[in-house]
């Protein structure tokens, strides 16, 4: 059982970054999909909002989904990581392209609430 503890830690980030890729990939096609709606349905930058933050929970719950199966044990630990990775990254982005994620400390917290819950959602149906 050691044994396959320590293989599982040892995939753990060869798997986090495959899940974060797979993660970025729906993020795009999604929020080409909310792009769309948008134009079409002329909807506010509150629903704008909502819909970005759905986003990230479901781009992070397929991350913790997918992190949850192929680690097998400790599989919200490695949900939650899954989630905080896809967070840091994009706050890392935002903050080199200089929009800081909605630009306040609320969108930057509900953000992270988002990817850490997405995730540990994920993980926890895997």
């Amino acid at each position: 059982m050691a044994t396959n503890s320590s293989a599982n830690s040892a995939a753990g980030p060869g798997v986090l970054l495959k899940t974060l890729m797979l993660s970025y990939v729906v993020t795009v096609v999604l929020m080409f999909g909310l792009a769309f709606v948008l134009y079409k349905m002329k909807l506010n930058s509150s629903q704008a909002a909502w819909g970005v933050m759905l986003i990230y929970f479901l781009s992070c719950a397929l991350g913790g989904f997918i992190a949850g199966k192929k680690m097998g044990s400790r599989r919200l630990l490695w949900g939650i990581a899954s989630g905080l990775i896809y967070f840091a990254v994009l706050f890392i982005l935002s903050l080199a392209v200089g929009s800081g994620l909605r630009g306040d400390m609320q969108g930057i917290l509900t953000a992270l609430a988002a990817c850490l819950g997405g995730g540990a959602v994920g993980a926890f149906l895997s």
